[in-house]
Order: structure tokens, then C-alpha cells, then sequence
């Protein structure tokens, strides 16, 4: 046997393959570890990319917002913040300094899990406020879109001089990668507009998909609405295996975090030849707290397992499914061919976008689940087969594609992009 450990929660599982097994382990490249982050922070914020220095900025600015992640994404902001906020022009008691949690239509977080997300220093410093995206008093107007739909953001983005946004790049399933202009949209906007972005037509297009920016019609709309939110700086970074950063991107909302993309597409991208089986995780915690987040998962191990093969996703999903409308939307069809048929046409809701990406690889896959969060009654109803360890699922995946089929396995999930290589 030969053991390969899958990150699960903040801890891994083991998944032993027999030596028989042919085997392809999908791993990203990783640039070398970075001894002093807050130095490389520094580096970064001191050269910015296509943008003013962050010193000019707050020159004159007395009122600034930053934007930062919930807590489904890993992003260090203990280290982020204060590295930014060090970095402007007057001394930090200079400035009225608000910290806005950009939780697109994710649920509110708790005290706590602020804490945890930014740092007791960082949470207990600033004013910090929980977008919410269903709150309309808390929304303003600012302007309309391409589209012609108008754009309502948090009142906040209107209410400073000067809006900054953190996050880290990682791929992201239909927006081609994460950061930059999502922390606005989906991030601080109203309901209304998230449906909108994230409508059954955007999610069908073959441009919105991971690693993909060219003609996203999903990208497109975000960057327009950063532009009308008068997002003038970001500083993001990209992320390890062990989540510690090693690099950082700081400057231009749409240049600097163009320039992330290309450095994590070269770390992330990897050949990859389609597999009758294929075990992921979904790259651990805060992305495998609940099953909503494993949808991304799903969709990269579903661009490596072959039509009608098996994808194994091991997850702990310690707070369950963790979306009501999504569980509600898995749990209102009796079959995988109704559920594809109804996430795949008629009007947007709420998130009918995560349902409809997942309905689309259980048509073409199998797919059995490992999580202690989700039990087998409540997996099955969902169309998923559950099994209680990685051994008994690859066992339930042999009986199904037979004991000679090949394997893939992608330790780290969504984190990949694989670029599968096609036979003569």
C-alpha cells in the first residue's frame, strides 16, 4: 500500500492505494516558503502594481474602508491588515480606519468567529462590520451596470474617502479565480445583484469556469462594479499547502490582481491525463466547513474523472451543508436528472449557482462523500453515496469501475488547475 494524506478539517485523512493502482497525484508547485511574510507584505505594498503608492493615497484621506474575506477563505489578515495600515502616510490614530467582512450572500459571521478570521489585535482595534447583503438599508446606489441593472453596495463604500480591499488569489470555479474585484461583487453588494452575476445563463457559459478570465461574463460584471465602487487599492497575496503566504500583489484593483492570477496559474496549473477514479479533499479548513464550499472541489475532481466515472471528496464540514436555500434546493428533487433540469434553467436564486455546478457533475459522476458533518441519510438524499473512511469509499469506487481502474488524487482539491492532456 501506499499511503498519501488528504487535507481534511485542520487535520488530514490517510488514503492508502493499493501498488497495483495506477495512480496520478495532482499536486501544485510551490514557491520557496517565505521566512518573514510581513517583510514580503512590506516589499510588495512599498512597489506597487500600476498604481499610486499606498502612502500617496492616504495623503489626504481621512475615512478608509477595508474590505476583507469571511471566514470561508484562509487569508492571514492578522498579518494583511496591520501590514497595510502600516504603511499609510500619517500614524494609524490619524485616520478613521473601518474593516468591512465582504460575506457575499454567505450567513452573518459570529464574534467569535471574527476573532478567529482577523486576530484579536485586528478585531479589537477597528470598528468592524458583517456585510449584509439582504439588509436594502444598509445598500446605496452606485450607478448601473453594462448590463443596465443598477449596482447597490454596502452605504460604507460610500461613506469613505478611500476604499482599500484584501484577499488571496486562489482558482475559483466560475469566476476563473479569486481576489481583486470579487471583494465588491459578490462581496459588499445587495442580493439582488449577486443573483444577477451568479444567474443560471452566467453559470451555463462555457467562459465561467476556472482559471478563466477571457470573456467571463461573470468576471466582466465584478470589474465594472469595482470601478464603480471607486476601489482604488488591493493587496493580495497567494497562499501554500500550509496556507502561509509567499507571495503578495499590492497596487491597481485590476492590474495587480492580474498579476497574481498569472503567478498562481503558473503554480497551480498541472498536467493531468482523465482517471475512472479521483480522490480529493477540498483543500481542508475554512473551505471544508461545509458542504456548499465542497461544490468547488467537486468541480475541479469532475475536469479529471472521466464521464461516467467516480469522484471520492473526503470533507469534514463541521458546520453541515452549510446554506439552507442550497440544502433546500438538493432535497426538492427526487432524481439527479431533475435536479440538473431544474438548477439549469429558470429564474436565479439564491444559491441555485453552487446547486447548478454540482448537478452538472453528478450527471456525469458518481460521487461519494467522507465527512463526519454530513450523515449518510442526509448525503443520500442529496445523491451522493456516503461512506465513513477513504478505504471504504475507494472500496465502493472498485466495485463500480472495477478493481484495475486508474486513480487520481488531488490532496489539495480546488487549489489545481488541471490541464488534461488528450491522447492521439
Amino acid at each position: 500500500m501506499q499511503a498519501i494524506q488528504m487535507q481534511y478539517g485542520k487535520t488530514s485523512l490517510e488514503l492508502h492505494l493499493p501498488e497495483t493502482s495506477v495512480c496520478q497525484i495532482l499536486e501544485s508547485r510551490s514557491l520557496p516558503q517565505v521566512d518573514d511574510p510581513t517583510a514580503l507584505l512590506k516589499e510588495a505594498l512599498e512597489h506597487p502594481i500600476g498604481s499610486a503608492d499606498i502612502k500617496e493615497l492616504t495623503k489626504t484621506a481621512h475615512k478608509i474602508l477595508i474590505i476583507t474575506n469571511d471566514n470561508t477563505r484562509s487569508l492571514p489578515s492578522h498579518l494583511t491588515i496591520p501590514a497595510l495600515v502600516k504603511s499609510f502616510y500619517h500614524p494609524e490614530d490619524a485616520y478613521e480606519i473601518t474593516v468591512l467582512i465582504a460575506t457575499g450572500l454567505h450567513r452573518l459571521m459570529t464574534d467569535a468567529e471574527i476573532r478567529e478570521q482577523l486576530g484579536e489585535e485586528v478585531a479589537g482595534k477597528y470598528p468592524v462590520v458583517v456585510h449584509s447583503a439582504i439588509d436594502e438599508a444598509s445598500l446605496a446606489s452606485f450607478g448601473f451596470l453594462p448590463s443596465g441593472k443598477e449596482l447597490f453596495l454596502n452605504r460604507l463604500v460610500k461613506e469613505h474617502d478611500l476604499v482599500i480591499s484584501e484577499g488571496f488569489i486562489e482558482p475559483h470555479f466560475f469566476a476563473g479565480y479569486s481576489g481583486g474585484r470579487k471583494s465588491i461583487l459578490p462581496g459588499v453588494a445587495g442580493a439582488d445583484n449577486i443573483l444577477a452575476n451568479h444567474s443560471p445563463v452566467n453559470i451555463a457559459n462555457a467562459a465561467s469556469c476556472q482559471a478563466n478570465l477571457d470573456d467571463n461574463p461573470i468576471h466582466d460584471e465584478c470589474v465594472e462594479a469595482a470601478r464603480l465602487a471607486g476601489l482604488k487599492f488591493i493587496l493580495n497575496v497567494a497562499l501554500d499547502k500550509n496556507k502561509q503566504i509567499i507571495a503578495a500583489f499590492a497596487g491597481h484593483p485590476e492590474t495587480a490582481h492580474l498579476e497574481g492570477c498569472r503567478v498562481v496559474e503558473e503554480l497551480m496549473t498541472v498536467d493531468a491525463v482523465e482517471t475512472d477514479i479521483v480522490v480529493a479533499s477540498n483543500n481542508g479548513y475554512p473551505l471544508d466547513r461545509n458542504l456548499y464550499q465542497v461544490v468547488k472541489g467537486i468541480d475541479t475532481a469532475a475536469k479529471v474523472a472521466r464521464k461516467g466515472g467516480v469522484i471520492i471528496m473526503c470533507a469534514e464540514c463541521c458546520d453541515g451543508v452549510g446554506h439552507e436555500h442550497f440544502k433546500n434546493h438538493l432535497l426538492s428533487c427526487s432524481s439527479v436528472d431533475e435536479f440538473f433540469q431544474e438548477m439549469s434553467t429558470g429564474p436565479s436564486a439564491t444559491d441555485k449557482w453552487q446547486a447548478q455546478v454540482l448537478a452538472k457533475a453528478l450527471i456525469d459522476h458518481t460521487i461519494i462523500l467522507v465527512s463526519e458533518g454530513i450523515d449518510a441519510d442526509l448525503a443520500e438524499r442529496m445523491f451522493f453515496i456516503s461512506a465513513q473512511s477513504l478505504d471504504e469509499a475507494l472500496d465502493k469506487a472498485f466495485a463500480l469501475t472495477g478493481k484495475d481502474s486508474s486513480i487520481s488524487v488531488l490532496p489539495e482539491g480546488p487549489v489545481i488547475i488541471p490541464r488534461i492532456q488528450h491522447g492521439n
